[in-house]
């Protein structure tokens, strides 16, 4: 009963946090963003590829220079239904933004109205949503099928996960706040809402909390010292660099967006080894509730040690994948060691995923040692009982 009871508190926790996040950030607060109104994209689909005339640029496939004159049918928006002939000149050459249409295919169009004129309509980018709903749609059937109610547990703290970052930790860096400082503040609420989902609002779980939260936190101050020493800007990108453009409408921190990724970005595999050893613990001590408290923590590390390898290498080669075109680069150039190892983006990259696994090492102590610590000795009951 008492188990049912506060399920149902943190049921009513969590409904207010969310509720509270919506009507702040999106009704409350609605306005404080900067929206163009002039322009609006809409969904196209190309009836046919009148005319192209297009060549093949440099020596990678698929990228071309010059125009194409299309027929499409807009699907959306105040226009849906009409159709136009409009010329596409997003053809520069550049695979990134560059548009090759085709019969059927469906894009996004920019329309710009204009007061007493035709509106100006141009090709803006491939239409890929339809794709990702479908990506997102099987992500939740498997999750549900293999998971059952673990599985919509899991489903709901990511959907709060997803909330508290776009309606809490974003809105609040565009207004100035430290980055690093919403990013623990973020994480800790996803660790405690996510454990206690998963696991249920017993000590287990908040053990899980406890380890995982002093994880997380660990691997931001080491990377936020780490940065300091060596001089880090932030920048490692193309939209880390658009980001120095805006800073004079927002009062963006951009240094400190880069360790706040750092700590959401090793929040997912820090939680999973929290719980796993919290869990293994527990669990050792219903099995053999004779065991005192060393020998639990001693059980934890022996596992936690099988664990720390295989999830540090899963947070290092997650930023090694994300760097995987930069250490291409690098390569084609031949570029000396000591040069390349002094650059900033590949100091960041190392940083981070260096930063993110000393966290991740460290969750397994201090979650074993909190896991034994939460633990009723039962030593001589089971003496007594025996």
């Amino acid at each position: 009963m008492r188990k049912k009871q506060s399920n149902i508190l943190l049921w009513i926790f969590i409904f207010f946090i969310v509720s509270s996040l919506f009507y702040y950030f999106i009704i409350y607060n609605r306005n404080s963003s900067v929206e163009n109104k002039d322009i609006t994209y809409v969904r196209a689909k190309v009836l046919e590829v009148i005319s192209s005339d297009l060549t093949e640029e440099g020596y990678i496939p698929g990228v071309y220079a010059g125009t194409q004159e299309l027929k499409i049918e807009i699907l959306s928006g105040k226009f849906k239904g009409q159709k136009v002939n409009l010329t596409n000149s997003r053809l520069h050459g550049d695979l990134v933004y560059d548009v090759v249409a085709e019969d059927g295919m469906e894009i996004v169009l920019a329309v710009k109205e204009r007061e007493g004129k035709s509106p100006s309509i141009g090709v803006d980018t491939y239409a890929r949503d339809k794709v990702l709903y479908i990506l997102i749609f099987l992500f939740i059937f498997v999750l549900i099928g293999v998971g059952r109610i673990k599985g919509l547990m899991a489903l709901i703290s990511l959907v709060i996960t997803g909330l508290l970052i776009a309606f809490f930790m974003l809105p609040l860096m565009f207004k100035g706040y430290s980055p690093i400082l919403l990013a623990i503040i973020t994480a800790t609420i996803i660790i405690f809402l996510s454990l206690m989902l998963i696991g249920g609002f017993n000590k287990k779980s908040l053990a899980a909390v406890i380890g995982t939260s002093a994880g997380v936190v660990i691997a931001g101050i080491i990377s936020l010292v780490s940065g300091k020493f060596a001089h880090l800007t932030g920048i490692t990108g193309e939209a880390s660099e658009q980001l120095i453009y805006i800073v004079g409408s927002f009062p963006i921190n951009i240094r400190g967006i880069m360790f706040a990724g750092i700590i959401i970005s090793s929040l997912g595999a820090v939680m999973d080894v929290g719980m796993s050893i919290a869990s293994v613990i527990f669990e050792i001590h219903n099995k053999a509730p004779e065991l005192n408290k060393a020998e639990l923590f001693k059980s934890g590390m022996n596992v936690g040690k099988d664990i720390m390898g295989t999830m540090a290498n899963t947070l290092i080669l997650a930023f090694a994948g994300c760097s995987l075109s930069i250490m291409v680069l690098l390569m084609a150039y031949d570029m000396p060691y000591f040069r390349a190892i002094n650059l900033n983006t590949v100091s960041t990259e190392i940083i981070q995923g260096l930063s993110g696994s000393i966290g991740l090492i460290l969750t397994v102590p201090i979650t074993s040692i909190i896991s034994a610590l939460f633990i009723e000795n039962k030593r001589k009951k089971y003496r007594i009982n025996n």
